[in-house]
């Protein structure tokens, strides 16, 4: 993971989305299972994609053709969620390539950061699978929307 991205302060993150740590998240250490950060997530993608205006990334992406899907992922825990603890999930693009993008979630409780998050999505073509370029406008709709811009190859 770019460490770089630890030092991206919460302020930065155009997307936060409070939840509260729920029991059935957590292990036998009374600690949030490792893999629920994943789902975490997940929540801060669909929230980015809402910011935008479409709440999910595959109608977004269906009006041109094209899809993605998750390639990679990376975590870095550096402090535990516990049960019952209002955590927030920040989210931002932190990167494009030219058929994928990046993007950064990190976990807060209160100004602790909790983990980093790297997500990479694959920009597919819906009829032959293979990657395609991502379309201008989202790169430009990113750009626009983002405080702090996103790296571009």
């Amino acid at each position: 993971m770019d460490q770089a991205n630890w030092a991206v302060p919460r302020d930065d993150f155009r997307v936060q989305q409070d939840v509260r740590v729920r029991f059935n998240e957590i292990d036998g250490q009374n600690i949030v299972f490792s893999g629920n950060y994943l789902i975490y997530a997940d929540i801060g993608v669909t929230e980015y994609f809402r910011a935008l205006g479409e709440g999910q990334p595959g109608p977004y992406f269906h009006q041109y053709g094209t899809d993605i899907r998750e390639v990679h992922s990376e975590i870095d825990y550096h402090a535990p969620a516990r049960l019952d603890e209002l955590i927030t999930i920040a989210a931002r693009v932190s990167h494009f390539g030219r058929t994928s993008f990046t993007l950064h979630c990190a976990i807060f409780r209160g100004a602790e950061r909790l983990t980093d998050i790297e997500i990479s999505y694959a920009h597919l073509d819906l009829d032959t699978g293979k990657p395609t370029a991502l379309p201008g406008s989202f790169i430009a709709e990113v750009r626009r929307f983002e405080t702090r811009l996103p790296v571009q190859d």
